[in-house]
């Protein structure tokens, strides 16, 4: 889900997709759009993995996680590699922060040009 080259459920091939492999699966991080420091794996843990994970003891049942995966550091890809996806899990990739700043520009230039064509109209030019 998000910046990705596709939307979309994706089967397993095999039993060990990694997240690198996940997101190539959805074509790609969007390079017009995609933020390679926001791809996020979101889990449903096992109350024992999320006390290993989160390094407590006093957690009740099955917990929410969010793992961060940075792409844009050394050892991003490797980590992306290494990072099993699990069956039920979500794999979402932020947006870029000038994409937003982006879509506000075309709306307003959009708008604008369109106004413009319109008065070309109604003056006969």
């Amino acid at each position: 889900m998000g910046a990705t080259g596709s939307q979309q459920k994706v089967p397993f091939e095999s039993q060990n997709l990694s997240a690198l492999e996940g997101l190539a699966q959805v074509g790609g991080l969007n390079a017009g759009s995609a933020d390679p420091t926001g791809v996020f794996v979101f889990r449903n843990e096992a109350q024992e993995v999320a006390e290993l994970v989160l390094g407590r003891n006093d957690l009740q049942g099955a917990q929410r996680l969010v793992y961060v995966l940075d792409l844009t550091k050394p050892n991003g890809m490797f980590m992306a590699r290494d990072f099993v996806i699990r069956d039920g899990d979500t794999l979402y990739v932020t947006e870029a922060p000038f994409t937003q700043w982006s879509k506000v520009i075309s709306s307003i230039t959009g708008s604008a040009s369109s106004l413009n064509g319109l008065s070309s109209l109604a003056s006969g030019n």
